[in-house]
């Protein structure tokens, strides 16, 4: 009799469980961004001058393409359910790979920083990222503060790679 209240017990949970995230999944409240609405994350990011361009990653998500000055983004959609209803957002800057990209390099950054978090992964990339939930969704001016912290530490990641690398800036 006790397997079948442990396993009447863990089908109750996986229901409670199925239905909080169904109810996560509601749509984009009007008025906010959200992971769920590709076109409300495009027209912030197009208000706030990025040229936003959207298209589909790899498994068939959403995905955003921009650049902010020097370099070139993306902007990846989390948690989806068959490629829609997403949750969250990655941006994502990638640098190709070179000597220099280590991980000893990326310690020194996250050392320092707090919300972009960077790595070198085994293909040797220096990625640089910035996760941000939108569950029940953001507001034009919570949004905005996340493109300007994006923004802003996409500056802060060039200083730092010309202090680190001793890089001369372009004439």
């Amino acid at each position: 009799m006790r397997p079948f209240r442990l396993a009447a017990i863990a089908a109750a949970l996986f229901i409670a469980t199925g239905t909080a995230q169904a109810q996560d999944r509601k749509p984009c409240p009007e008025g906010l961004i959200c992971a769920s609405d590709p076109a409300t994350v495009m027209r912030a990011m197009d208000k706030a001058g990025l040229k936003p361009k959207q298209t589909t990653d790899k498994q068939g998500d959403p995905m955003i393409e921009s650049d902010e000055g020097a370099y070139h983004f993306d902007v990846y959609f989390y948690g989806c359910e068959q490629n829609k209803n997403c949750d969250s957002l990655r941006f994502e800057v990638s640098f190709k790979k070179e000597d220099e990209n280590t991980t000893d390099l990326a310690n020194r950054w996250n050392r320092g920083k707090r919300f972009l978090q960077a790595s070198v992964p085994e293909d040797g990339r220096f990625v640089a990222a910035y996760d941000v939930a939108t569950i029940g969704g953001l507001t034009e001016r919570n949004f905005a503060d996340v493109l300007d912290w994006w923004t802003s530490m996409l500056v802060e990641l060039g200083e730092f790679f010309q202090k680190e690398l001793d890089l001369k800036p372009k004439a």
